[in-house]
């Protein structure tokens, strides 16, 4: 079963992402951009503060693009680092990973999961103010 169903993504040939974000005002908020069985692809924005709580994808991989804001990341055992617009991390398979959003500006991000699945080990029960992707 995938994480993001088809029926709940935009799936559009084309998405403009200034247009997507416009419309769905303050954040913290997540649009699912791109759900297939291969992939899902989500446009997240969160404010300063806001964290995710660290897991993995068991049988997936995660890349992530900062389009807006900061952002530290803490991917597997390697130090937390602050990224910003323009770069590009990447979850590995089973890599235990978590993103926070620093003091300041809030944040606009891009995840891409492949495949979309919902197995084992996809799903948590996120903390207060915390999300998974």
């Amino acid at each position: 079963m995938p994480y993001v169903a088809e029926s709940e993504a935009l799936n559009g040939p084309f998405l403009e992402l200034d247009a997507i974000a416009g419309g769905l005002g303050a954040a913290p908020w997540r649009a699912s951009l791109v759900g297939t069985p291969s992939m899902r692809v989500v446009l997240l924005h969160w404010p300063p503060g806001y964290a995710t709580v660290p897991h993995h994808h068991p049988r997936a991989e995660e890349i992530f693009l900062v389009i807006s804001g900061r952002a530290c990341f803490t991917i597997g055992d390697r130090p937390e680092r602050e990224v910003g617009p323009g770069e590009l991390m990447l979850a590995k398979r089973g890599e235990l990973h978590a993103i926070r959003v620093p003091d300041g500006a809030p944040l606009m991000l891009l995840a891409a999961v492949g495949p979309n699945e919902a197995g084992p080990g996809e799903t948590i029960e996120p903390a207060s103010g915390a999300q998974t992707i």
